[in-house]
C-alpha cells in the first residue's frame, strides 16, 4: 500500500530553520543542501512501509500513534492515518531538543 505524505507548516519550518543553521553557522550551504535532501529522501520514502519505524518514546502524550525516524542528529515525528492512506510529519527536532506534548500535535482533518 502507496501512502500519500504530507507534512505540517511546523515541521516544515523547523526543518527550514534547521537547514539555515547548518548553512550559516555550522557547514555551509552546500553541507546544507546535502542535508535537506537526505531529510527530503527520508520524508518521502514514507510512502512505502511506514510502520517500519519505531514508534516515539513521546507517543504515550498523544491520542493517535507517533513514531520517529533518527536521522543523524535530526528526528522526524510522523502519524499514519490509515483510512485517508497518509502519513504526516508532525514535529522535526535537533535530538538535543526537548519534545514537548504541544509539538505532536496531530493534524485536523
Amino acid at each position: 500500500m502507496t501512502f500519500e505524505v504530507f507534512i505540517t507548516p511546523a515541521a516544515k519550518r523547523r526543518i527550514r530553520e534547521h537547514a539555515t543553521w547548518i548553512a550559516t553557522e555550522q557547514a555551509g550551504p552546500q553541507v546544507a543542501a546535502d542535508w535537506l535532501a537526505r531529510i527530503d529522501g527520508t520524508i518521502d520514502g514514507l510512502e512505502q512501509m511506514p510502520r517500519r519505524y519505531p514508534v516515539a518514546a513521546e507517543d504515550h502524550w498523544c491520542e493517535v500513534e507517533v513514531r520517529q525516524i533518527s536521522i543523524g542528529q535530526f528526528v522526524l515525528f510522523f502519524t499514519i492515518v490509515d483510512d485517508a492512506h497518509a502519513v504526516w510529519v508532525i514535529h522535526a527536532r535537533h535530538a538535543r531538543q526537548l519534545t514537548r506534548p504541544e509539538d505532536l500535535e496531530a493534524p485536523s482533518g
